[in-house]
């Protein structure tokens, strides 16, 4: 009866133990299965930020091409006002050298018509 006793005791020592290796052994598959998905988790955390950080990028360079764009647009904008202004010039010129030209033509008609005047008014005196 002591020998079934220490057997019995021993037995269930083996047992407890096996208990506990299997408690253990299930403690660890968490802890591993637990690792695993940290790491996953963390693997798509840095995935997302990755992604996060290109797509930073990508907007940066958009809003740089944006802006390039802009800059474009006004720097075109610019030029074509100033195209605009100096053909307005031109046509100013073009205008006052007409101006001038007919003011200039005006004076040679004028003192044409002052020459006729004047050889009719000595015309007169020499009939006279």
């Amino acid at each position: 009866s002591a020998l079934n006793s220490a057997t019995t005791s021993a037995l269930n020592a083996v047992t407890t133990t096996t208990a506990l290796n299997s408690a253990t052994t299930s403690a660890l598959d968490r802890a591993t299965t637990t690792t695993a998905l940290n790491m996953a988790t963390t693997s798509a955390l840095n995935a997302a930020m990755t992604s996060s950080a290109l797509n930073s990028a990508s907007a940066s360079a958009l809003n740089r091409a944006t802006t390039t764009s802009a800059l474009n647009s006004a720097i075109t904008s610019a030029l074509n006002s100033a195209t605009t202004s100096t053909a307005l010039n031109s046509a100013t010129t073009s205008a006052l050298n007409s101006v001038t030209t007919t003011s200039a033509l005006n004076v040679a008609t004028t003192s044409a018509l002052n020459l006729a005047t004047t050889t009719s008014v000595l015309n007169s005196a020499t009939t006279s």
